[in-house]
């Protein structure tokens, strides 16, 4: 690989920042530096009965070329094998047979081992860029059909967590638990859109930062999570609930103000009973948190 080649790559690898671009990038970059025919990008898909394994894109010489439907996990492979050892050692793995070497290598810095969700270290990051504007596709996301997001609709910030977690480990084993976060992180995906960007910031922690969609719909997918949830009968744990709090994202926000807003608001369901819902605003505006100021700061160039 020439040098001339590598910069470029890298340079555009680096101009990237969505993650579908990254993606394919990445897989083109090391597919010329390995000298290999071909680099197929794999991402970790939670369910029920552990890690699944979906391919993602494929690039060759030719073309880079994306790689079916990752949405039902029961139908992707398990995480097994060699493919588990590179994950588990995260570590890069060399295997050889009929005379071909397949190189595995592990990307997981973005991604929480257990649930293959983002984790916290990204959150900033990608806040930042959703505050620039610069995450893809955003703009006119709708909810659904039925409900068409105008370009200026709010994004909206919520804080899920699972009532009662400390339970379930105490009782039943840290396996028991797992289980639950597992389930809860597909349970997820299933109720948001792909555009919406899912987080777990650990423990029994998720943030779920929603889209571009208009004030008067953006509880409905946390109330259908929260019913789908409490409607769920777990393996040997039961009945599980969880409690959520959400707030809508300012034009001038930062990370930890919204972030703060929507615990609040998530506290409030806590001390309510649990199994519930709360947007930071309507709380506000009833008097029962106390109402923030943003400060903007300006700076010409």
């Amino acid at each position: 690989m020439t040098d001339v080649t590598l910069i470029e790559t890298v340079a555009d690898l680096t101009a990237e920042r969505d993650r579908e671009s990254l993606e394919a990038t990445l897989a083109g970059l090391l597919r010329v530096q390995l000298d290999a025919l071909e680099a197929t990008c794999f991402r970790l898909v939670a369910s029920d009965d552990g890690p699944r394994v979906w391919a993602v894109l494929r690039a060759t010489a030719d073309a880079t070329t994306p790689l079916g439907d990752g949405a039902d996990p029961r139908r992707l492979p398990p995480l097994d094998g060699d493919r588990a050892r590179c994950v588990e050692r995260r570590a890069a793995l060399r295997r050889v047979s009929g005379g071909q070497a397949t190189w595995l290598l592990p990307v997981l810095a973005e991604h929480d081992t257990l649930t293959a969700l983002r984790n916290r270290r990204t959150f900033d990051a990608d806040f930042q860029r959703l505050q620039r504007g610069a995450v893809h596709a955003l703009a006119a996301a709708p909810l659904d059909a039925r409900h068409p997001a105008p370009v200026d609709a709010p994004h909206w910030l919520a804080v899920v967590d699972v009532d009662r977690f400390k339970r379930f480990d105490d009782e039943y084993g840290h396996l028991y638990g797992d289980e639950v976060l597992l389930i809860l992180a597909q349970m997820m995906r299933a109720q948001f859109r792909p555009l919406d960007r899912l987080y777990r910031f650990g423990g029994e922690e998720f943030v779920v930062v929603l889209a571009r969609t208009a004030p008067e719909v953006a509880r409905a997918p946390f109330e259908r999570l929260r019913a789908a949830v409490a409607a769920r009968a777990f393996t040997r744990v039961g009945r599980v609930t969880g409690s959520m709090g959400f707030t809508r994202i300012g034009t001038v926000d930062d990370a930890a103000g919204a972030f703060g807003r929507a615990d609040a608001a998530r506290y409030h369901a806590k001390q309510g009973g649990r199994d519930r819902v709360h947007a930071w605003e309507d709380l506000a505006a009833a008097g029962l948190v106390a109402p923030t100021r943003t400060e903007a700061v300006v700076e010409l160039f």
